[in-house]
């Protein structure tokens, strides 16, 4: 829901990418994400639990990802679970998957999967392909922290 509009799960998850990874909305998630979800991926660099860990999470990437710009390419749904295929552009200005920046171009593609519980976000899980200095695929149900 933004407002007083109600989202389908779809249009949750477009919306989730495109406004809050992509323009940094993060007042939106607190209307998009349940207080006890979890971020696999937020997880796997020991960030906060729950909706926390989320903010944090998309904190994290705006910081080390300048320039951002952030395409969905496809979004497949049903009533409680979401895939979401997109990638990004932009920067390397700060520390990311613990690759030092470069100031360099940065891209990459994720396929993201959300589980819904009445109509909130409540499990997050990605797998990325991020092209770095040293291209890394990290899949946050197997996460291996890529080292330096």
């Amino acid at each position: 829901m933004i407002g007083a509009v109600t989202l389908t799960p779809g249009q949750l998850i477009q919306t989730y990418l495109t406004e809050v990874v992509g323009n940094g909305r993060l007042e939106l998630i607190e209307q998009f994400a349940r207080p006890d979800m979890v971020d696999e991926a937020n997880q796997a660099f020991g960030g906060p639990p729950g909706r926390d860990g989320l903010v944090a999470h998309v904190v994290g990437f705006r910081r080390n990802v300048g320039d951002l710009a952030v395409t969905v390419e496809r979004v497949v749904a049903n009533d409680d679970e979401v895939m979401a295929w997109w990638s990004f552009t932009g920067t390397h200005i700060g520390p990311w998957l613990n690759q030092t920046p470069t100031n360099g171009p940065i891209s990459g593609t994720a396929f993201s999967f959300f589980e819904l519980v009445d109509g909130k976000i409540s499990r997050y899980r990605v797998w990325l392909h991020a092209e770095l200095a040293t291209p890394i695929v990290f899949d946050s149900s197997n996460p291996r922290v890529p080292s330096r």
